[in-house]
């Protein structure tokens, strides 16, 4: 009997997040706060003895590209995330394959689009991709609407598409943000719900949010809110209590290889 499995991924970018609220930061000091998040992200990792997926941006893998190195050493997967996380580009597929590669010296698989924009299956294909996870398949306003896009892997123009798990018909979204704003339990139920709806629960996180932002006034309260150390805690906790249902904490490339697809 197959176990259900766990996907955790983790978008290892430049933090950026106060260009979005009109402050600038240096790319300098960007990789040096996700550069911390990852370090610790990757511990409690170890700690729980679980494999993850990294998409990495290729500004990440040329600045810091020994820290992209032990995450490759540790036995996570890494894939691609654009090359410039806040200005996406139409080249970033291509560009950033072969910037990544370059790095860890093996072929990328999958690719992530920054922010979860749309991407060109087609660009996918022709750079040598097998697999994409740029849809949120829920309606979030000024942000998603995918309300109508299946919740579980799907096929298009040869590309596997690996959707981030909602839960319930109303499609509550169970990414990063939710871990900070739901009561842990709460978040705990909504997965379990949907691994046993679904047969595995894929998510994904940040490292920066795993440095305090509460000191950060560009940052807004609900992404400020259970970050830095009381998200390890919570990710920890997450983890512990999953590895009690007896699941399996695959990557994303052994899910398609798991499924046939």
């Amino acid at each position: 009997m197959k176990k259900n499995k766990v996907l955790l991924s983790f978008d290892v970018e430049e933090f950026d997040l106060p260009r979005e609220y009109g402050r600038e930061i240096s790319l300098e000091d960007g990789i040096k706060i996700s550069s911390k998040g990852t370090e610790k992200i990757l511990k409690v990792l170890k700690n729980a003895d679980v494999k993850g997926t990294f998409f990495i941006t290729g500004n990440f893998a040329k600045t810091n590209p020994a820290l992209v190195k032990e995450i490759k050493s540790l036995g996570h997967e890494i894939a691609c995330h654009g090359v410039d996380h806040f200005s996406p580009q139409s080249s970033d597929p291509i560009e950033s394959k072969k910037i990544v590669e370059e790095v860890i010296g093996t072929k990328i698989k999958g690719y992530r689009q920054p922010r979860m924009f749309k991407i060109d299956y087609k660009v996918l294909k022709a750079a040598g991709y097998k697999y994409d996870s740029s849809v949120n398949p829920a309606f979030i306003p000024g942000r998603y609407n995918n309300f109508k896009t299946p919740r579980t892997h799907f096929e298009k123009e040869g590309i596997v598409e690996i959707p981030t798990s909602v839960a319930t018909s109303l499609r509550i979204p169970l990414f990063w943000l939710a871990l900070h704003l739901f009561p842990k339990r709460f978040y705990f139920m909504l997965a379990k719900s949907t691994i046993k709806k679904q047969g595995y629960f894929a998510t994904y996180f940040h490292p920066w949010e795993f440095t305090d932002l509460k000191t950060r006034k560009e940052v807004p309260w609900y992404i400020a809110k259970n970050s830095g150390d009381k998200l390890v805690e919570r990710l920890s906790w997450l983890i512990r209590k999953l590895q009690n249902e007896k699941v399996d904490f695959i990557t994303y490339s052994e899910l398609i290889k798991e499924q046939n697809v």
